[in-house]
């Protein structure tokens, strides 16, 4: 079992704007995760996310600015989603959980957790919950 946790868009999201309901404990959980020196996992489909939705809100260079910081900092490993990856996880978790609706993204994010043996995520989507992973902050 890993110690990483995996950092979904909807965790990183809550950590970087004080209008999200669970702001204030999300980035409680997100220093203690750094702090405990455990590591952050994620995809380039969460980036992705990360990235639109940061230049929508945010604009462009703010957007940018993210990009470039995420490209330097070692405590976040960002796994890219290959053609196997992403058959996996449409096999393995769209196919039979079809009742619930997750993303290619939250699939592509499952599956890269399941390979690594990571269980729990930085996020707010419940989806993980469904999924069988722990959830971050614990106040969910």
């Amino acid at each position: 079992m890993s110690r990483r946790v995996f950092l979904d868009t909807s965790g990183w999201l809550a950590v970087l704007s004080s209008r999200e309901a669970l702001h204030e404990d999300t980035v409680r959980a997100y220093r203690d995760v750094l702090e405990a020196r455990r590591g952050f996992v994620t995809t380039n489909l969460v980036i992705a996310e990360m990235h639109a939705l940061l230049t929508r809100n945010r604009g462009a260079d703010a957007a940018l600015a993210f990009l470039d910081a995420l490209k330097q900092d070692a405590a976040h490993e960002v796994r890219f989603v290959s053609p196997a990856l992403q058959d996996n996880a449409v096999n393995r978790w769209l196919r039979p959980f079809g009742d619930h609706a997750f993303s290619l993204t939250d699939a592509t994010s499952f599956e890269v957790m399941r390979e690594l043996l990571i269980t729990t995520a930085l996020a707010l989507d419940n989806h993980f919950s469904i999924a069988g992973f722990q959830r971050l902050p614990a106040t969910q």
